[in-house]
């Protein structure tokens, strides 16, 4: 058993267009017709803009942080009192 096999893998994006559906399909039919094994694969945009704003939120809420906890030095006086 080999367990360090390397594998290879061409991965390529389609879009919506008609030209690209019909590209699609012309490449699906020559790697059926050379017998040669495929998967395909779809995957949402929605994802990638989630981790976005995700990310966004994240660094305001950081700011927001940072400037509570300076604002908090600068008047550790009028806080004692």
């Amino acid at each position: 058993m080999n367990i360090f096999e390397k594998k290879k893998l061409i991965l390529t994006e389609w879009d919506n267009s008609k030209e690209s559906k019909k590209n699609f399909k012309k490449a699906i039919s020559e790697l059926k017709k050379n017998n040669i094994p495929f998967i395909i694969i779809e995957k949402r945009l929605i994802g990638d803009l989630t981790k976005k704003v995700y990310f966004t939120y994240s660094l305001i809420l950081d700011f927001l942080l940072i400037l509570g906890i300076i604002w908090t030095f600068f008047n550790i006086d009028k806080i004692l009192n």
